[in-house]
């Protein structure tokens, strides 16, 4: 699933490709992926113009003129793709946006999973209020360190738990651990001020490498332009299982925590 990383880099390219575009039309061969439906959406689109796109966790938000908001979560496998009008269908192109200046905005996605939703003012309020804070916002190391102690559950699930701490997926979560030399199995409230304090630097510098290299495709996620990113080629343990460890030279274990494969070297993070 795209994580932080990936999300912000979507929302910056769409910020520069389609913000001031009308829509002029929606077409999908997936309904059920447009909320609360097909007929609504087109009637209360269409003719409107894109104001901004912004992030909230995992969410792209894409604000129009008429006050409403287009939400798209992409879940496990979705892509937002612009493309110029009439260029070749992409791969599981379910979803299309046509919009001015022989643009389209390409909602593609291979399990069907993901969705895009009309929303008011109030109920987008209501949406984002069940998601906690995030990295490199509003999550304070004061506040961090309090969600971590208030739970007892494996550290790795809490900063997955989008409740608790949004935008964290699996992959940050393994890197960000393995940079903080703790074990994703160990007890949230079990770490010191310290490697709280540490594991936070963590998630921000995994989390902002991310950015960096435009996100991880080491499966489905591909840019607004249909483009790879590479934080893959940075990984510090995630999908590196039977590799040596950045840190000590152990070598690194693939296991199972919280229903996720989760990587590790149980040499260092303890």
């Amino acid at each position: 699933m795209p994580e932080l990383p990936e999300v912000e880099t979507i929302k910056r390219d769409l910020s520069k490709l389609i913000v001031g575009r009308k829509i002029l039309s929606i077409s999908t061969d997936s309904p059920k992926q447009v909320k609360p439906s097909l007929t609504q959406v087109r009637r209360e689109v269409v003719g409107t113009k894109i104001e901004s796109v912004k992030r909230r966790a995992k969410l792209l938000l894409i604000y129009l003129s008429n006050g409403k908001i287009l939400a798209v979560h992409l879940k496990l496998t979705g892509r937002l793709l612009v493309r110029q009008k009439g260029a070749p269908k992409d791969s599981w192109q379910h979803v299309t946006l046509v919009l001015s200046g022989d643009k389209e905005l390409r909602f593609a996605d291979l399990r069907k999973f993901g969705w895009i939703k009309l929303v008011g003012k109030e109920e987008i309020q209501k949406l984002l209020s069940e998601f906690g804070p995030e990295p490199l916002n509003d999550l304070d190391l004061k506040v961090f360190q309090k969600t971590l102690s208030s739970s007892s559950r494996a550290v790795k699930v809490v900063l997955m738990d989008q409740k608790k701490i949004s935008g964290i997926g699996n992959i940050y979560a393994c890197d960000a651990l393995n940079l903080g030399k703790i074990s994703p199995k160990r007890a949230a409230s079990g770490l010191t001020e310290k490697e709280a304090q540490s594991l936070y630097l963590a998630v921000e510098k995994v989390l902002k490498a991310g950015i960096k290299y435009r996100g991880a495709s080491d499966q489905h996620y591909l840019d607004a332009l249909g483009h790879k990113g590479a934080y893959q080629e940075h990984f510090l343990v995630y999908n590196r299982a039977g590799k040596s460890c950045f840190n000590c030279g152990g070598e690194i274990k693939k296991i199972r925590l919280g229903g996720r494969g989760t990587y590790v070297c149980p040499v260092c993070q303890k």
